[in-house]
């Protein structure tokens, strides 16, 4: 996926220990609290990650449809 390499932090609910992990991580499903093993609930945030992805592969693919249509004459 386009955003899995993105370093976050987030704070666990329980401990309020600072967790830094990429994307990728937090978009698995029971992913724990590394010190108090305290479930964390990714399904809003795997939400807002893939709505996220949608619209940057949707404006890739319109702006991959306007470059196409630029003509350029090179003259040498």
């Amino acid at each position: 996926m386009f955003f899995d390499n993105l370093p976050l932090e987030i704070t666990c609910s329980n401990c309020g220990r600072q967790i830094h992990e990429t994307v990728k991580w937090l978009r698995a499903e029971s992913q724990k609290c590394p010190s108090c093993g305290t479930l964390i609930d990714t399904t809003e945030f795997r939400r807002g990650i893939d709505e996220a992805t949608n619209r940057t592969n949707e404006m890739l693919r319109n702006l991959q449809g306007s470059l196409s249509s630029v003509k350029i004459n090179i003259k040498l």
